[in-house]
């Protein structure tokens, strides 16, 4: 190296220089972008799932309600309630009551497996419409069989209501009930 021309030595130290920083960019810069890149990747990806997770994790507890509320719904429509028409009767009188609707007169009628009621109503449409809602959220066996409607005079809220009401209880379903109550 020593007969080397000054011009030379400084190109062959510029080439090594040059040869240092390619090697140093394709060997270490290049794999270590490429990995920081990867591990951005990853690090969102994870994040995204952190997200999600503790969504899930905050929903638990509405989740855990509203599964004890199906469970208690469930245990209420699974236990056996035998009612008698009389009780029938007294609900329905008790709606009227809450619901400002006047009984006019009302039938109760013998069945195989239920009681058929025939009632006539007078009230308001609000009225009518509470003491309907009223009866949806009592008993899910209590069914509206037939309806028919009139206003009483033009001009004034007062509406008169024929409706036959069927309410379901299966005779088996009272001997099971007395059956297992032995």
């Amino acid at each position: 190296m020593s007969n080397l021309s000054k011009r030379e030595k400084i190109l062959l130290f510029i080439l090594l220089i040059t040869i240092v920083i390619v090697a140093y960019y394709y060997l270490l810069y290049q794999p270590i972008k490429s990995q920081q890149s990867n591990l951005k990747n990853q690090i969102t990806n994870i994040q995204t799932e952190y997200s999600n997770n503790l969504a899930k994790v905050n929903k638990i507890d509405t989740l855990e309600s509203d599964l004890a509320a199906l469970k208690k719904k469930r245990k209420e429509r699974l236990n056996i309630v035998i009612r008698e028409a009389e009780e029938v009767l007294a609900a329905i009188n008790f709606f009227a009551n809450q619901s400002g609707i006047e009984i006019k007169s009302y039938q109760k009628n013998q069945a195989k497996n239920g009681y058929p009621f025939t009632f006539n109503l007078e009230g308001n449409y609000f009225g009518l419409l509470g003491f309907f809602k009223m009866l949806d959220n009592w008993d899910y066996r209590l069914v509206v069989e037939n309806l028919s409607a009139e206003s009483i005079q033009p001009g004034q809220d007062k509406i008169n209501l024929s409706i036959n009401l069927f309410y379901h209880q299966a005779d088996d379903l009272k001997a099971f009930k007395e059956s297992k109550e032995r």
